[in-house]
């Protein structure tokens, strides 16, 4: 039953298999072929088509935004966020958050995740998650929004449910931080 909801989200089963059956008859030319072009498209893309790829990059950031407070890093901070709206709140967030230990990238752990809308410039997640390393309390659930900005992922909002407005984020230009 928890794997419903990552199943039913992740793309990739229904394309993959539409796209093997349109090849059968060339399998071994498609096959042989597929891995180059994936590989110099891997390294030229950023591209995200799996939800554990999208739940790796959540990961990292958030694991920068939590470790950024948890040492009252301001330039931590910037690193992974993408919008004043995220600094201001990590600004906020430095006397309000209670860590039980110093957070790790393995203490932030998903329980569900769907990814919402991927392309090139924005990656739209929803999740379930928790910090092992933040004070006892429920998981966390709700909509991040990335964007691709100077050759990195970085969060750009965050929204309570699915159904929010976050859209709009993905087109807003993004401005420099103060």
């Amino acid at each position: 039953w928890a794997l419903w909801p990552r199943a039913g989200s992740d793309p990739t089963p229904t394309t993959l298999p539409v796209a093997v059956e349109t090849t059968t008859t060339t399998t071994v030319t498609t096959t042989t072929s597929a891995p180059t072009t994936s590989s110099t498209t891997t390294s030229d893309s950023h591209g995200v088509t799996s939800v554990e790829e999208a739940e790796e990059i959540l990961r990292s950031l958030w694991f920068g935004w939590f470790e950024g407070i948890y040492n009252q890093d301001e330039d931590r901070i910037r690193e992974v966020v993408g919008t004043q709206t995220m600094l201001d709140a990590a600004r906020a967030a430095f006397q309000d958050v209670s860590f039980v230990q110093m957070p790790t990238p393995e203490g932030v752990d998903f329980i569900e995740s769907e990814t919402l809308f991927s392309s090139e410039t924005c990656l739209v997640v929803w999740s379930r998650s928790d910090a092992s390393f933040l004070a006892p309390g429920e998981p966390r659930e709700g909509v991040d929004v990335l964007r691709w900005l100077d050759e990195r992922w970085v969060l750009a909002s965050t929204w309570t449910h699915r159904e929010d407005l976050w859209e709009a984020d993905c087109e807003a230009d993004l401005e420099p931080l103060s």
